[in-house]
């Protein structure tokens, strides 16, 4: 069979190309392992990047850049200058929400609509003895209408030991974590202190402090980015859907 110069040209090119990727695999899976030790990381948590030599890393909530040889750690943003995007961003709102989901929602005091009609899920950070967490609870029957789940963790802002922490915990300690939790939120507050369990409001609030929440209610949405302050139920509805996949 005879072959023309270009077809031979044109394989060539081709498997120029084969080993250039095959090279390029094989350079970053070594690379993978190798910081994979330094760190003590699982390979699969390390991803090439736009940028020769520096990877991104994944231990959810948080991610950083290193370079190929571990001697240079980057924490912030990459920005695509080209299309004026936060490339970090989105990754970092899987983190969030892969770090949340791992919590189980077993730890979490959940309101869900009455229709079973679910359109989003969001999930807030509270602390019983805020004002704007207690005028958000205030409205939970407005955001369940609108289709929104709202799954609460614990934060006391006072840290702990502290008596917003002892709220909290009287509260996930609970027989009905629901209505303990709406009692508190109530004008009158009514919170029993005295309840004890193994519960996970102290790895709540380290989860919050892990994924930068500073204050309360601190709202994460259902693509992991994060919402600060008090939001109305319509605005909030608003935000989700402009915020979801086309």
């Amino acid at each position: 069979m005879h072959l023309s110069s270009k077809s031979v040209f044109i394989m060539l090119v081709s498997s120029l190309f084969t080993l250039s990727a095959m090279a390029d695999s094989s350079h970053l899976e070594k690379v993978r392992r190798t910081l994979s030790v330094q760190l003590g990381v699982p390979a699969k948590n390390i991803q090439d990047t736009p940028v020769s030599n520096l990877y991104l890393v994944s231990i959810p909530p948080r991610l950083f850049y290193i370079s190929g040889d571990g001697k240079y750690v980057l924490d912030g943003d990459m920005i695509d200058v080209a299309t004026k995007t936060n490339v970090t961003e989105g990754l970092r709102g899987k983190a969030r929400m892969q770090a949340i989901n791992n919590m189980g929602e077993d730890a979490m005091i959940i309101f869900s609509p009455k229709n079973g009609k679910v359109k989003h899920t969001i999930t807030v950070f509270t602390d019983i003895d805020c004002p704007y967490c207690q005028k958000l609870h205030h409205n939970i029957g407005k955001y369940n209408a609108l289709g929104i789940r709202v799954r609460y963790l614990a934060y006391p802002r006072a840290g702990i030991p502290s008596s917003s922490y002892d709220k909290a915990e009287s509260i996930w300690c609970a027989n009905d974590r629901q209505k303990a939790m709406t009692l508190a939120f109530a004008d009158n507050g009514q919170v029993a202190t005295s309840r004890k369990c193994n519960n996970p409001v102290a790895a709540e609030f380290k989860l919050g402090n892990m994924i930068g929440v500073r204050g309360t209610p601190s709202l994460v949405l259902d693509n992991g980015q994060m919402v600060p302050g008090y939001v109305p139920p319509k605005r909030l509805a608003a935000i989700l859907a402009l915020e979801s996949p086309k």
